[in-house]
């Protein structure tokens, strides 16, 4: 496919994938209802609300809980509509906010720019994956825990781990068409089970609170001096109900009308998520008994929503039963997650941003094999280090988050500061905002900072462990495009003729100098 003439990137917003190398693109294979499906599984709504319910409740209890979402909810929804935005005028790509970084920056700073963005957005991928495992781990623990006579072990947790990781990875190479009936499913488990644990909590929970407490009643059991402080860190439970809005985006070039059906499901998802997970927010604080009690519970840090339920129902099976929605959920993130952790370093080789070997696509499975293959390794290593030190394998793990809203902040506020300013050329998509678009840009960068630097807290304090993922992901970046990606990578391939000449004098210059 030839170049696009200088100036006119958007251009190629819906143009089919050029091949690189002899590679073909992607097939499409997907539609509107596995990206939403997607898009939802892996923003964990309510399902993640429940499993991140125990720092919530230390960094503010129900004040945190309830207001903190309204807070989270109207962030989210400006930063998934600037994304959305970003997928409907740019090429939809596999890429994802690598390649909206590149073509919104000014040529002098696309790559390096292109470069940092590409490496937090799959961190956050491929981590996000690792924590969907272990949450499934330590779940199961937890139902074993309250059934049995059992002792939890870290080795047991880092056994099922490795076996969703396996189950992960075989998927993705010899199955990915059944990612579209799984995540089609899950949305009808999604709704259906929401009902029936609104209905639950509320017909059995025989003592609730009154409104005073769920609406005003403020706990920092953090640590902090600050309540400010506290109030901030709590608000990581109503974000991992937002958990990843780009992992769809990675889906893209095997989705037709992208540009169209890509931003629609990220919007919905938002929308629906803070609509339908709010009244679940104010029965489960209604329902919810002695926080105290809950946090000290066995399970209490491991599973606490599977506690709030048997303290309700007094059926332990029952409960069980319950939460599994919120494991199977987390599982099924966790295909999602290392699909389009695999899809995004596809992408980048596709790119020359790594070796072309994992540029290529499988001839009859007609998938990345090679890119999924290389996050089975590390992510072993990752989860041993649970076994001997479960403190610093959560500091890695609420790296997550930052590096997820990094990888966000970073298109959006070069579309703030620069582009939206000086590339007129730039022609907007289907989806678009007019008017109200930049300000929905910079109340997203705004909030996006906010939980940067928040998230990036430790949730209790003293800190016992430092959150070192984000600082690795950027050293190790630092080191590739030292002796790798200065010299091979001119940004994704839409880049036009013109640009890579003018990087080109660019960097014979740095050279020279």
């Amino acid at each position: 496919m030839p170049l696009a003439e200088k100036g006119d990137r958007s251009s190629l917003a819906t143009s089919e994938v050029p091949p690189v190398d002899g590679t073909p693109a992607i097939k499409k294979r997907f539609n509107f209802w596995t990206a939403f499906g997607v898009a939802v599984c892996t923003s964990g709504a309510w399902e993640g609300w429940t499993a991140s319910i125990a720092q919530g409740l230390a960094g503010g209890g129900p004040v945190c809980l309830l207001w903190g979402w309204l807070i989270v909810s109207v962030g989210i929804i400006c930063m998934a509509c600037a994304l959305a935005e970003f997928v409907s005028f740019m090429w939809p790509s596999a890429g994802g906010q690598y390649v909206w970084a590149a073509n919104l920056a000014p040529v002098k700073y696309s790559r390096s720019l292109s470069w940092a963005t590409a490496w937090l957005g799959v961190a956050g991928l491929w981590l996000g994956a690792l924590s969907c495992g272990m949450g499934v781990a330590v779940q199961i623990q937890s139902y074993v825990i309250v059934t049995t006579d059992y002792d939890p072990k870290t080795w047991h947790a880092f056994l099922i781990c490795i076996a969703c990781m396996l189950c992960w990875a075989a998927v993705n190479i010899f199955s990915v068409q059944f990612l579209h009936y799984m995540n089609t499913a899950i949305l009808v488990l999604h709704v259906v089970g929401y009902l029936v644990v609104i209905g639950v909590l509320a017909g059995y929970t025989k003592e609730k609170h009154e409104a005073a407490f769920v609406f005003t009643n403020f706990q920092n059991r953090t640590g902090w001096d600050s309540d400010f402080v506290a109030w901030s860190v709590g608000l990581l439970s109503a974000l991992y109900a937002y958990f990843s809005l780009d992992t769809v985006t990675h889906f893209s070039e095997e989705i037709p009308r992208a540009n169209v059906v890509v931003p629609r499901a990220m919007i919905l998802q938002a929308g629906a998520t803070a609509l339908m997970t709010l009244p679940f927010i104010i029965t489960v604080l209604f329902c919810i008994g002695d926080i105290d009690e809950v946090l000290a519970s066995p399970i209490g840090v491991m599973s606490p929503f599977t506690q709030i339920l048997i303290n309700s129902t007094s059926n332990v099976g029952l409960s069980c039963f319950l939460n599994c929605i919120s494991s199977v959920v987390a599982m099924t993130a966790g295909f999602d997650l290392w699909g389009a952790a695999a899809r995004a370093i596809w992408s980048m080789a596709r790119d020359q941003a790594l070796p072309g070997a994992f540029a290529k696509l499988h001839p009859r499975l007609d998938v990345p094999v090679l890119a999924n293959l290389v996050l089975l390794l590390p992510s072993v290593a990752v989860f041993m280090i649970y076994i001997w030190n479960t403190t610093a394998f959560y500091g890695i793990m609420a790296g997550v988050l930052v590096a997820f809203q990094l990888s966000y902040v970073l298109p959006i506020g070069i579309n703030i500061f620069y582009a939206a300013w000086w590339r007129p050329d730039l022609v907007k998509g289907p989806f678009n905002m007019g008017r109200i678009s930049l300000p929905v840009h910079i109340i997203a960068f705004f909030f996006g900072c906010y939980m940067v630097l928040f998230m990036s807290f430790p949730v209790y304090n003293p800190v016992t462990a430092a959150n070192i993922i984000i600082g690795a992901t950027l050293i190790f970046a630092l080191a590739l495009w030292l002796v790798y990606g200065r010299k091979r990578y001119y940004g994704p391939l839409e880049f036009t003729a013109m640009e890579v000449g003018q990087i080109d004098a660019i960097v014979s210059k740095a050279a020279q100098s």
